[in-house]
């Protein structure tokens, strides 16, 4: 049996008919051919593990959608009924703002408050720093508010609603990444892979985790998206299947690079991408790069995906090596 890559079926086709017909027939002449011809790429099948990891990180990738969605709306919403509430409380969605926000949704609720009331609110919340001046700060702000009180009581009622949606969303999303955490840390049956293994495995995590910058979050991410990274021949081929490398056109004696490719592991690549803004502030070596970067006149994004690239090399290096950090080994250049 071979597994083909149905993009790769389709370019076949193009380039064969020059034209787009698909049917049942065309598709197995197609099929066939390509079979025939030996440029097929024969597809890749995580094991259960990385499987199962890789659903559960989807579905977080989904869940984290659905909860931005839900916080555009209700930040929406929120200018209407309390436009000054961002020059007490930066970040609504945070536990403090959500408190709030479900006790008094508008400027017009805080109509009968009292700032030993709201300060009261906090008092069961660790670490949080909200102080009696910055309550009597809120009340002078919703006194004054431009708000008019139109529709108060459903306006209300959105955003209360919109708060039980955000805060079950993120219980979903914190019991996701305790599962995948637990696949992360928890080895393969061991009926299927020998005790040899099963240290292997262990020690490559562990060495993985040695990385400064980079979060399990990122390596979650990384190992759900491309499986196994011994898979890859080099790393080239791990940066390509990422899709962290730039568009380029050439004709003659003219070369063109672009923007940043969008096919790829987008999901992986926006958690290096992340993971490098760590990485510069806590990593030394790669922060190094960051800055040469920086004098050689590229621009930030442009340093910070160099950084990206330089972390997808460093794990696949340490996932196929099974070694810890090493942070001369981050200055040796890759072919």
């Amino acid at each position: 049996v071979i597994l083909l890559n149905p993009y790769q079926t389709a370019q076949y086709r193009n380039m064969l008919t020059m034209k787009y017909v698909k049917n049942d027939n065309i598709d197995s002449l197609i099929i066939a051919l390509l079979i025939k011809s030996g440029r097929y790429s024969k597809g890749y099948v995580n094991e259960e593990q990385l499987s199962s990891l890789k659903v559960l990180f989807r579905h977080k990738e989904n869940i984290k959608e659905k909860l931005k969605s839900i916080k555009r709306e209700t930040s929406s919403l929120l200018v209407v009924v309390f436009p000054e509430l961002e020059k007490v409380i930066r970040d609504p969605y945070n536990v403090t703002g959500l408190i709030l926000l479900e006790k008094y949704p508008t400027a017009k609720h805080y109509e009968y408050a009292t700032a030993s009331r709201i300060v009261k609110l906090f008092r069961k919340v660790k670490g949080n720093n909200f102080t009696l001046d910055k309550a009597e700060l809120l009340l002078s702000y919703s006194r004054d508010s431009i708000y008019s009180g139109v529709a108060k009581d459903a306006r209300a009622f959105f955003i209360r609603s919109n708060i039980k949606l955000i805060k079950a969303l993120q219980e979903q999303i914190s019991q996701l990444e305790e599962e995948m955490l637990k696949l992360f840390n928890k080895t393969i049956d061991s009926s299927t892979i020998t005790i040899e293994d099963e240290d292997y495995i262990s020690s490559v995590l562990t060495n993985l985790r040695t990385i400064p910058g980079v979060s399990d979050k990122t390596l979650l991410a990384v190992l759900a998206e491309c499986g196994n990274l011994d898979r890859f021949k080099d790393v080239k081929s791990l940066i390509g299947y990422l899709g962290l490398y730039p568009t380029m056109e050439q004709s003659g004696n003219t070369l063109k690079y672009g923007r940043l490719a969008k096919r790829g592991a987008k999901y992986a690549k926006k958690a290096l991408y992340l993971a490098s803004v760590a990485a510069v502030r806590h990593n030394s070596e790669l922060k190094q790069i960051f800055r040469n970067a920086l004098a050689k006149g590229r621009a930030k994004k442009e340093a910070l995906i160099i950084i990206a690239r330089k972390l997808a090399k460093i794990i696949w290096a340490i996932y196929n090596h099974n070694q810890p950090y090493t942070p001369s080994r981050v200055f040796v250049a890759h072919p």
